[in-house]
């Protein structure tokens, strides 16, 4: 699924080729996307046809794209890829790819796309977004927003493993499962430790966690099979991993390869040398 790194690649992508632009269309697939719900066509078009876009920005892993009219705010399309989904901006005569479910018709003659094989995304369109329930349950910004002496309180209010404090989007917004186990990592923290017993590391672990994100946005994402950005192109980051997927691997600090375990049915890769329980 793509983490608050992918998302931000997505949106650096799509700024500049969206603002400025005017809706002067949209079609929906017509199927059911999350959970089985299908998209408002009517608010889409609504919202949408004549409006020009103002900005394009993230939340968490939420894509805002924020629509005007004569130079005033009228609303917001609220867009999540789910697992699978992309954003493609693509010439309008191109042939629509199989999984294609919304298109936004632009004025400068191309179209975004939004694209979903196993539709587990979701796409609508309101006169205000921050009200809805999708982003007014989501925790501080994992990278704009967390406060380090909030986030060490946070810690020691919690008996959760410190992984799934983490993974928690109530208490934290943005981070998956990929970004916290590199963190834990770079932090030394096992991530079994229950959070109240990391809160010593609160610091270190916040530090930890940008660091991660940072590198992963400047490599525009870990790319292992579906996230592209807006123009198609696939992340970087998969190399700079240091313990994902890298299970049996030496650890680059102190050769103890690297282990895998499951926990709440997520992969979790860590170094029992340096990250001791």
């Amino acid at each position: 699924m793509p983490e608050l790194p992918e998302v931000e690649t997505v949106v650096r992508t799509l700024r500049p080729q969206l603002v400025g632009q005017t809706i002067r269309a949209v079609w929906s697939s017509g199927l059911p996307l999350r959970m089985r719900r299908r998209v408002d066509e009517a608010a889409m078009r609504t919202a949408c046809i004549g409006a020009r876009v103002g900005a394009v920005a993230r939340r968490a892993k939420y894509i805002l794209v924020e629509l005007e009219r004569r130079g005033r705010a009228t609303g917001t399309l609220l867009i999540h890829l789910g697992m699978t989904g992309r954003l493609r901006v693509e010439a309008r005569r191109a042939p629509k790819a199989k999984h294609t479910h919304v298109v936004w018709t632009l004025s400068g003659g191309n179209q975004l796309r939004f694209l979903d094989s196993r539709r587990f995304g979701w796409v609508l369109a309101a006169p205000d977004v921050h009200g809805l329930p999708e982003l007014a349950r989501l925790g501080p910004d994992a990278l704009a927003r967390l406060d380090g002496e909030a986030f060490a309180q946070g810690l020691a209010k919690s008996s959760a493993p410190i992984k799934s404090f983490l993974l928690d989007q109530r208490r934290i917004a943005g981070l998956g499962n990929i970004y916290v186990c590199e963190a834990l990592f770079r932090a030394r923290i096992h991530p079994r430790t229950p959070a109240r017993r990391a809160r010593g590391k609160a610091r270190p672990l916040l530090r930890a966690i940008r660091e991660t994100l940072e590198l992963g946005i400047a490599n525009c994402g870990t790319s292992f099979r579906d996230f592209v950005d807006a123009n198609g192109e696939p992340g970087t980051n998969l190399d700079a991993l240091l313990v994902y997927g890298r299970t049996g691997e030496p650890c680059q600090r102190c050769g103890t390869p690297i282990r895998r375990s499951v926990d709440g049915g997520r992969s979790t890769f860590f170094c029992a040398g340096c990250q001791r329980r």
